[in-house]
């Protein structure tokens, strides 16, 4: 994992980042095509696993989730994405935040159309918090994956130790992880939506990060500690002597 990691921070990361958002991009594919084709399996899958969380819900699992999924709205969501942005450009440079400013409103957008493209109803059984519109993909699980995608790039990427660095890195991913099963546990989505929203939200986090370091790079700063410089030896010469 740590060699993953360091990878993708140095210089040699831009196939990594291909690699990743092809990834992505696949497992999206394949959700939309399940999607499109209305595929019985994928119904009876998406069905089921609600029945299992709707089964499994708790007065504190329901306040929990229900406030998280409320609190990342759109206010929600533009104030995070403004954080990121604004980390972006302080900490590395107006390409940098460039770069966040295009992922999100790119992602942002792309979700909105596929959602009216595909659109798939909405859960109505057992449904804590009622949403308008179409329901794949999920767009709190695709901004969650653009916004903390790219905080992550950002943290990962500074000069801070790693015992900060990695940590800092996974509360985020856990965060984007807890956005997108609160909108299961509420029943705004099925799972697809919501793995949908975080296959989409990862493919143009990666596509925008290698567009970016093939055209507008910006100083990337090294995760490597700067070694030590080993104080030279000093040598007693003779001193000349005085007549």
């Amino acid at each position: 994992m740590r060699t993953l990691l360091e990878d993708l921070l140095n210089n040699r990361y831009k196939s990594l980042s291909l690699t990743i958002g092809a990834s992505a991009l696949v497992i999206f594919l394949l959700c939309a095509w399940l999607v499109g084709s209305h595929a019985p399996a994928l119904n009876a899958n998406d069905a089921a696993l609600r029945s299992l969380v709707n089964a499994h819900r708790t007065n504190w699992g329901t306040a929990f989730f229900t406030h998280l999924t409320l609190t990342y709205n759109s206010t929600g969501t533009t104030i995070i994405a403004g954080f990121v942005t604004l980390v972006a450009l302080l900490g590395f440079s107006w390409r940098a935040g460039l770069q966040v400013a295009l992922t999100v409103a790119t992602g942002s957008l792309l979700n909105h159309y596929l959602k009216s493209l595909f659109q798939r109803p909405r859960p109505t059984s057992d449904v804590l918090i009622h949403y308008g519109g179409w329901s794949f993909p999920s767009a709190h699980a695709a901004l969650s994956a653009l916004t903390m995608g790219c905080l992550v790039l950002l943290i990962l990427r500074t000069k801070w130790p790693t015992k900060y660095r990695h940590p800092l890195a996974t509360l985020a991913v856990v965060f984007a992880l807890l956005i997108g099963f609160s909108r299961l546990y509420v029943g705004a989505h099925f799972l697809s939506d919501v793995i949908g929203g975080w296959a989409l939200g990862i493919t143009v986090v990666a596509f925008f990060d290698a567009l970016f370091h093939r055209f507008l790079p910006y100083q990337v700063r090294s995760v490597q500690r700067a070694k030590r410089r080993r104080p030279r030896p000093r040598v007693n010469r003779p001193q000349a002597r005085r007549h």
